[in-house]
């Protein structure tokens, strides 16, 4: 039914147990699966002193985000599911649409986590735009505890 599955990971606990179930469809399916960073040039929630425009505080983003992608590709190859990465600049939802758009992928996999209140509101609002419009099905994958 997939073809090639794109699991947008951050890093975070919540993204860990997206990448998790990703691996786990392209396993059962024996499908493609695109790993999916997005660094952002404007972060919600960033130190005064950080400014993505120096180039220190940049290399740095792009260093953690490798990281990030490495780890994922870590789970995908030992589970055996063919993959690829793809890092990419802008605004997150943007940047995960744009990226399944152009790799014409046939679902999303994000994670979530539960949070009530205001931070809701912030938090809540980028898989709510991918949703909103996503070139294709999107997998909203809960943090399980």
């Amino acid at each position: 039914m997939f073809h090639k599955i794109m699991v947008a990971t951050g890093g975070s606990p919540w993204s860990g147990y997206a990448v998790a179930t990703a691996i786990r469809l392209a396993n059962s399916a024996q499908e493609e699966l695109l790993i999916a960073h997005v660094l952002e040039e404007e972060p919600q929630f960033q130190a005064p002193e950080l400014d993505p425009s120096d180039p220190q505080v940049r290399e740095q983003i792009e260093a953690t985000g490798d990281a990030i992608v490495r780890q994922a590709a870590n789970q995908a190859q030992q589970a055996g599911v063919a993959y690829r990465t793809a890092i990419s600049w802008g605004g997150i939802a943007e940047e995960i649409v744009r990226t399944a758009e152009a790799e014409s992928c046939d679902l999303i996999v994000m994670g979530t986590r539960h949070i009530t209140g205001d931070k809701r509101l912030m938090t809540g609002r980028i898989c709510n735009e991918v949703i909103a419009t996503a070139p294709c099905p999107v997998l909203v994958v809960p943090l399980v505890h």
